[in-house]
Formats: C-alpha cells, structure tokens, sequence
C-alpha cells in the first residue's frame, strides 16, 4: 500500500506540530531532518513490521545519510518510540482541548473519542504496532503508555466530575482507554485500515462510555446493531 501525497501531509503536520512543541519547551530549534525520518519511518515499520525493519530501510524511505539518521537516533527501536512518543503526545495535547471547549460530558465524549480515531486516519497502520509493542512491560514504548492513560484518565475524571459533580473512579476511565487499544488493533485487524470497523467502533465506543458515565441519560440506541 503506497502511501499517497496527502498521506504523507497529514502525517507531517501532526509530527511538526509536536517537534515544534518540543523545541519551544527546549529552547532549541526543530530538526527538519529529524521529522522527515520520523514521518517516512511510519510507512516502513507498517510494511514490515519491527522485527523486519532494519535502519538501512529507514535510511531509504527517508533518503537521507547513515550519519545523519544517528546524528537523532540510536537505532530504529529509537525510531519508534518517538513516533510513539508524538502519538500520545499530540493525542492529549487535543484532548485538553477538547475539554477545555467543552459544554457537557456528551461533549467530551463524543469529541475525545473522534480526536481518537481521527489519528487511525491520518497515522494509518503503523498505530497497530505501536499499541502491540507497548503493551509488552520490558518495551521502551510501555513507560510512556503507562503516563498517556494515567494523564489522561485524571483529566477525563477531574472533567467529568466537573460537569456532574460525581466523582468518577479514575480505573474507570483508565478501563475504557483499554477498550480503545483493543479497538486500534480490530481496525487494523488484516494489516489494512478499515474505515467500516473504524465507524462501528467510534460509535460503540461513545455508547459505552455515555452509558458508563450518564446512565439512564445516555444517547439511545448507540449501543443496537445499526439498521442495515
């Protein structure tokens, strides 16, 4: 699967927009060498996998030299866990403000979870190895796994008891990230996106936690098989 022009800007914009974050907290400048083998390194690892990829492969995609590539990284393992890294980074990033912006739980909700999938969009396959390495607890992608949700479920709790004045258990919301994870992996389930199993998803995934979070003032029917 050849990775089209427009592919390849959406990706660019999410990695430049989180370098540029980085380089501001750093007083420093963004690397634009740097973000061409990150973006480019997203397409092979998809292909091939990590066990399959090696750093002559990145080298290629990004056409860029051997001294250059470790002039910002080690290796591809390093590779990897900073496009990770610019996933959860960019994800909570719009989760805060999506919350900011918020009305009513059925706006966090509703707008968390498309700003969830949307990077299923835009990211493409390489989602699905990245949530498969993480998982693993000796990987170097499983630390920042562990601070994503925790951050993430403090905020979505702290947001939703500001709105309905409960005070929602934290697990709860850490649970239901867990269901998302297990979503990215069906999505991609045959290596291919799929935008039919993205849609069932979002759509279950907001009948879940509306009906966890506001009971009986949940949105009916988002948990009923859709009329084919």
């Amino acid at each position: 699967m050849q990775r089209t022009p427009e592919d390849l800007d959406a990706i660019r914009q999410v990695v430049n927009q989180v370098l540029e974050a980085h380089a501001e907290e750093e007083g420093g400048q963004r690397s634009q060498a740097r973000a061409e083998i990150l973006i480019h390194s997203m397409y092979v690892f998809a292909q091939r996998g990590l066990a399959r990829t090696t750093v002559q492969h990145l080298l290629d995609a990004a056409k860029v030299s051997r001294r250059t590539f470790y002039k910002y990284f080690r290796n591809k393992m390093d590779v990897l866990e900073s496009i990770y890294r610019i996933f959860i980074d960019n994800m909570l990033l719009h989760f805060h403000q999506e919350m900011r912006q918020a009305q009513s739980v059925k706006d966090i909700i509703t707008n968390t979870t498309e700003v969830y999938f949307n990077y299923h969009v835009s990211m493409g396959p390489v989602i699905k190895l990245m949530m498969e390495e993480a998982r693993s607890s000796n990987s170097a992608l499983a630390p920042h796994r562990v601070r994503a949700q925790q951050i993430a479920a403090e905020v979505l709790s702290s947001e939703i008891s500001r709105l309905t004045q409960r005070d929602m258990e934290p697990l709860v919301m850490r649970t239901m990230l867990w269901i998302l994870e297990n979503y990215s992996l069906y999505i991609f389930e045959n290596g291919e996106f799929s935008a039919q199993r993205l849609e069932q998803c979002r759509r279950t995934m907001i009948g879940i936690a509306e009906s966890v979070v506001l009971g009986a003032d949940a949105t009916p029917g988002m948990l009923e098989r859709p009329q084919s």
